[in-house]
């Protein structure tokens, strides 16, 4: 059987992404997906990005990944570009090639096999993930804390009343595996788990393994990151 393999956000730490990649060894029918955010911050996103191509490893829309796209779609008009962009993100577009600008372009908001479903931010429980608009895909992007009658809470603006929405989340979109939100060790809700576990921050780069798509039953390896 396929096993399905979940990485959590890399963010340009290519050398833990092989490492943990050796560690769980996948097969070469296995299915292998990123929860989004696989560039910025780190010191080797383009080098991220050629070998999630080179190792049909797929990967749903971040919003580090959003950002770069919606600044290449307004660079096209040639007008002054409202995306303002800091020196590591001009950098990996100046060294974008084609294949890599196809790949960001074409990472979806969302993934689901069997019973699992995966993106990078959060679900307020009344989003349908196949009738989303502008405005929900930027909160699916982005989410992390609703207010007491669980509304999208801009980053931020959460306070002590807030509510982190995967405590919430009634798993009416599937078992959701999410990055975005970083954490000391992976977050587990019953309809829900936070696998971004802050390796370019120094904590670690983790992923879930799932023996069967149609379980929500998983594993987690990690790698410590490379201080």
């Amino acid at each position: 059987m396929r096993k399905l393999v979940v990485y959590g956000d890399i963010h340009g730490c290519y050398y833990e992404l092989i490492e943990l990649r050796k560690k769980i060894s996948p097969k070469k029918n296995d299915i292998e997906v990123c929860v989004g955010d696989v560039i910025t911050r780190g010191k080797n996103s383009i080098e991220v990005l050629r070998y999630l191509q080179d190792n049909n490893i797929k990967s749903v829309l971040g919003n580090h990944e959003d950002k770069i796209i919606r600044y290449l779609q307004h660079q096209k008009i040639g007008k002054q570009n409202p995306v303002i962009l800091d020196d590591d993100e001009k950098n990996i577009v100046t060294n974008l090639s084609a294949l890599d600008t196809s790949y960001l372009q074409n990472m979806p908001l969302f993934m689901q096999f069997g019973k699992i479903t995966i993106l990078h931010g959060g679900l307020q429980n009344h989003q349908s993930l196949e009738k989303t608009n502008k405005r929900d895909k930027s909160k699916i992007l982005r989410l992390r804390f609703l207010d007491n009658k669980h509304n999208f809470v801009s980053y931020g603006k959460e306070n002590k009343n807030s509510t982190f929405w995967a405590d919430v989340y009634d798993g009416n979109q599937g078992f959701v595996v999410y990055g975005h939100q970083r954490f000391d060790k992976v977050k587990i809700n019953p309809h829900a788990l936070g696998i971004d576990t802050s390796c370019v921050y120094g904590g670690s780069l983790s992923a879930a393994i799932f023996e069967n798509i149609n379980s929500e039953d998983f594993f987690i390896e990690s790698i410590n990151a490379n201080t």
